[in-house]
This record gives structure tokens, C-alpha cells and sequence, in this order.
């Protein structure tokens, strides 16, 4: 009896664990299917890699360019005085190195590469989300089949920035700093507010270290004596020197991904001035909102869900979404949209929020895949907003 008992078990895990894999493997096939009726309504080229090509738009060029190309070595007279510093290079490392592997355009590898790192999102969401199906359900729909699907399905950072965020989160639920540690590194190789993760990582352990019996001003004491834990705090931050010794070692500045932010018109300002503005920037001509204002409520939406899981006690998340929000909202409101609907605990926890209620939830579902099409047509013709 205590066999098939174990049998049982077993087979209802392997039932579970196929089911989890199943439901992005769904949604991959029905976003591609929706992105592509989008692009074909406005496209009469066919075709998969003229697909790709039409979503590859704004930085995807660039991110192409560095992939190919690399990185300038030094300012280019009678070229664009934007250099491609500003993009860090983990994800045009990536791509480059399965070009190697498998030699097709880079934009046909990068988007296929996207989609697998968008579904591996996913797959690590399952236990971060509790194995609540219908959160599951809603999460995946999101990412791969949403209104928001070509920013993980594309040549942007976003893919990968999700999946890495999401292994550093389920490491740290686990108790492996170490791994968590790692994937910090490559998380702040991927976006420069990746290294902003590190935060979450020692408020984890000192909420451990509490659950223990220790105090707050042993804290310090106990790190110390736990290697493990010292390194995975030091090393989160890999990635970013990495890249600021490259800079150094190439162009002469090793902050030249900030410096060259000018170029971007990216100017460090008053954020609530900027927020202000662009909810005053009310449409001229119809009743929708206009870009500066979609992108100043993205911002408002994002912090306010990071007050949410703060008001969970999910601290190091709250933390490390409200830094990554702040730090580009200093500079002006462009990509804002794209910024929080890239923090992968923000959609989670909205994930969560929409699945209480069925009725809610299935309301939810049908406009991310309804809204998936119109939001497609936009991104191709260059809407601002979804930049």
C-alpha cells in the first residue's frame, strides 16, 4: 500500500509538472499565431523572418548591431553620435554565441532565443506563484500571448532580464544564495538596474537570519561567518564591473553607458516633475491617452504594486521593483511601459490579484489574448507609447 501510495504521488507529480510545461507551450503557440495575424494585416510580405523583422523595432536594431558588430572602440565621426554603450551586453552575447552554433540571420536566432527564455520564465514562475494554476495560467497568457508579448518575443532585453529576475527570486525562496548570487551577476550584464537585485538578497537573509533568533546587530556577525553568503553578496554586482572594466579597458570610460544616456536626451530631472507633465499632456485631437500619459500611468501603476507587495511583506521585491521604476522615471518617462511590464514580480503579483475571482480571471485572460492583436499593430507602427 505505501508503494502505490508513492506511485500514486509520482504520477500525479509527472501529471503536474507536464501540465506546467504544457500551459506556456499553449500560449507560445497562440501569441505567435496573434502576433502574426497582426503583422500580416498590415504586411503583404509573408513569411516567419519577415515576421521578425517587423517586430524588431527601437532598440532591437541596436541590440542587433552589437551582436554583430560589438561594441564602438571610440567615437565614429559622421556616424550617429549615439553610441551603443547604453545597452549592456549579456543578452547580443547570447545571441551571438548561438548564432555560432546556428547560422541564420540574427534576428530569426534572437527571436526564437526570446521565446525560449520567455517560456523558461515561466517555467520558473510556477513555484514562485505557489503552483497556483490559475495565476499560472494568467502569468504565462501575459508574457507569451498579451498585450505586452512582443517585448518578450523579440531582440530586447526583456526575455532574459525576466527569466534572471524570476531564478534570483525562486533561489532566494529556496535559501541558495549562492545561485542567487550568480544570477544577480548576469542579471546586472543584462540592464544596468539588474544590480539593484542585491538588495533583495540581503533583505532575505537578514529576514532569515531573524527567523533564526538572531538579532538585528548580529546580523553583520553572522554573514561573516557564512562564506556562502558573503560571496553571493559580492559577486551579485559581477556583471556591471565586468562591463565598466570593458568600457574602461575599450573607449577610455568606464561609465560611458551613463555618459552616452545624453545622446538618448536622458537628463536627470525632478521624476514628479516628469510624471506631472506627462499626465498634462492631454490628446489634441480623440479621447485616448497620449504616450507621455500612458507611460506616466505605467509608472504610478508600477510603484503603487510595489507598495502592494511591500504591504505582503514581500520587501525585497517591493524594494528592488520601486529602484527600478525610480532610476529611469529620474531621467524622463520614455520605455516606462516597457520598464514595468519587464519586472517580472510586479506581473506575477498582478497575476495573483486577477486570479481571486473566475470571473475576474477569465475576463482578464480573454482581453490580454484579445488586446494581444491591436497592441501588435501598434508596437510595428511605431506607437510611442510601447517604445
Amino acid at each position: 500500500m505505501a508503494l502505490e501510495d508513492v506511485a500514486r504521488a509520482s504520477a500525479g507529480a509527472r501529471a503536474m509538472f507536464l501540465t506546467a510545461a504544457a500551459v506556456p507551450l499553449l500560449f507560445v503557440i497562440s501569441g505567435l499565431a496573434i502576433r502574426y495575424a497582426a503583422f500580416a494585416s498590415v504586411s503583404e510580405e509573408p513569411g516567419f523572418a519577415a515576421y521578425a523583422h517587423a517586430l524588431c523595432r527601437w532598440d532591437c536594431a541596436w541590440y542587433i548591431d552589437i551582436s554583430e558588430q560589438g561594441y564602438e572602440r571610440f567615437p565614429i565621426p559622421d556616424h550617429s553620435n549615439v553610441g551603443r554603450w547604453g545597452f549592456f551586453p549579456l543578452y547580443p552575447m547570447l545571441v551571438a554565441a548561438i548564432r555560432v552554433v546556428f547560422p541564420f540571420q540574427t534576428i530569426l536566432v534572437a527571436t526564437i532565443t526570446s521565446i525560449v527564455c520567455s517560456y523558461a520564465a515561466c517555467l520558473v514562475a510556477w513555484p514562485l506563484l505557489d503552483k497556483n494554476m490559475r495565476a499560472y495560467v494568467l502569468y504565462c497568457a501575459f508574457l507569451l500571448s498579451g498585450p505586452f508579448s512582443f517585448h518578450f518575443t523579440t531582440f530586447l532585453s526583456e526575455p532574459l532580464f525576466v527569466l534572471l529576475t524570476s531564478c534570483v527570486f525562486l533561489a532566494l525562496k529556496r535559501s541558495s544564495y549562492l545561485a542567487a548570487g550568480v544570477s544577480s551577476a548576469l542579471l546586472s550584464a543584462t540592464r544596468l538596474v539588474g544590480v539593484f537585485v542585491v538588495f533583495a538578497t540581503v533583505i532575505q537573509m537578514f529576514r532569515e537570519h531573524r527567523e533564526q533568533g538572531g538579532s538585528t546587530l548580529s546580523f553583520l556577525r553572522w554573514v561573516f561567518g557564512r562564506p556562502d553568503l558573503l560571496v553571493a553578496v559580492l559577486i551579485s554586482p559581477a556583471g556591471l564591473f565586468a562591463y565598466i572594466l570593458f568600457l574602461y579597458l575599450t573607449v577610455g570610460d568606464g561609465f560611458a553607458f551613463l555618459h552616452i544616456q545624453r545622446a538618448f536626451g536622458r537628463v536627470a530631472g525632478n521624476p514628479l516633475v516628469f510624471l506631472w507633465d506627462g499626465l498634462s499632456t492631454v490628446p489634441t485631437i480623440g479621447w485616448l491617452p497620449t504616450a507621455p500619459q500612458w507611460s506616466a500611468m505605467a509608472a504610478i501603476t508600477g510603484l503603487a504594486l510595489s507598495a502592494v507587495l511591500a504591504a505582503r511583506r514581500q520587501y525585497g521585491s517591493a524594494l528592488f521593483c520601486a529602484l527600478c521604476i525610480i532610476l529611469p522615471l529620474i531621467t524622463n518617462l520614455a520605455s516606462m511601459v516597457r520598464y514595468i511590464v519587464g519586472l517580472a514580480p510586479l506581473t506575477m503579483l498582478l497575476a495573483v490579484l486577477l486570479s481571486a475571482s473566475r470571473l475576474i480571471w477569465v475576463a482578464a485572460l480573454v482581453l490580454f489574448l484579445g488586446a494581444c492583436y491591436f497592441t501588435t499593430v501598434a508596437w510595428i507602427g511605431g506607437y510611442l507609447a510601447l517604445v
